[in-house]
């Protein structure tokens, strides 16, 4: 009863989002895009989202396309992450809702916690300026990073064999995912974060994919409701970037079960330092003069 009423959540959250987006798309002022514009948006979308479902997360994967690109500034990532993962997204959680069985209150409680911090962050990161929003990707791409290498370095737990959580480990859980639901919301990927929770909870690694994919697939369309809201969304280049990201998502599940998890975490630590070292350079280079002067965001395109 349970797993079909998240089901049936899922896809009333993900409808209602992207008939949101729709409608939204027909104010926004119509923009032009170049045969090369869409060949850049339809390959960043299915690279993004194959990395996405093999659990390394689409979220550093377009901000690193995005930056190598030029498809879109820095002040647009958070939206962009967020909004592109919503249809994709869908198909994830029913892919692992049905390949793995998930304790129904550790799956609940977990996810509503993620959705409560998307809620709350969306509104926090959706009045940010360009410069605050780099700095906070800035700032959560070098506490994913550490995350990443107390993984590979084994100064954390690799998961366990607990598939429930209960008592204090459950409250702690539902905490923490408010926690990563929040920083969601500044662009970087939930799943590395939600990966680093489960296995210092002692949570098996099978079950972290199932409870990852349904947080998102909760989470995101919430959270990108609030950036619509706010206006915040290129909506015709990020619906490209999503629907292409559906062929991405059924090409990775073809090969889920022949990579290993260290293997997509040293991947992503790689993705990771280089959109660490190319948003702080866009933080550094519109860096205001200590003289007074506008920084060169005011004054030129974004990086």
């Amino acid at each position: 009863m349970v797993p079909s009423l998240l089901i049936g959540l899922i896809f009333v959250f993900s409808l209602v989002c992207v008939g949101a987006m729709l409608f939204k798309l027909r104010q926004q002022r119509r923009v032009h895009l170049s045969v090369l514009d869409y060949v850049k948006l339809t390959a960043s979308g299915v690279i993004a989202f194959i990395a996405d479902a093999l659990g390394v997360g689409s979220f550093a994967v377009n901000v690193a396309l995005a930056k190598l690109l030029s498809t879109f500034s820095d002040d647009e990532l958070p939206a962009v992450n967020n909004g592109a993962q919503v249809i994709p997204g869908v198909i994830e959680a029913l892919f692992f809702m049905k390949l793995v069985d998930v304790d129904v209150i550790t799956m609940v409680t977990l996810v509503t916690g993620t959705c409560i911090g998307g809620l709350i962050g969306g509104n926090v990161v959706s009045h940010l300026s360009k410069q605050a929003i780099r700095l906070s990707m800035a700032v959560c791409f070098v506490l994913l990073i550490a995350l990443l290498l107390s993984h590979q370095l084994h100064l954390i737990p690799n998961g366990g064999d607990v598939v429930a959580l209960s008592g204090w480990k459950l409250t702690a859980g539902f905490i923490a995912m408010i926690v990563c639901g929040g920083l969601t919301s500044v662009g970087i990927g939930l799943f590395v974060m939600v990966q680093g929770v489960l296995f210092l909870l002692n949570v098996s690694p099978v079950v972290a994919f199932p409870i990852m994919t349904v947080a998102g697939a909760m989470q995101q369309p919430l959270t990108t409701m609030v950036f619509l809201y706010q206006d915040k969304i290129p909506l015709k280049k990020t619906l490209i970037l999503s629907v292409s990201g559906c062929f991405g998502v059924i090409i990775a599940m073809q090969i889920f079960s022949h990579l290993t998890v260290s293997w997509l975490h040293t991947l992503l630590l790689l993705i990771l330092i280089y959109n660490f070292f190319a948003i702080s350079r866009s933080y550094l280079r519109n860096k205001p003069r200590k003289t007074g002067a506008a920084p060169a965001s005011d004054l030129a395109v974004m990086d």
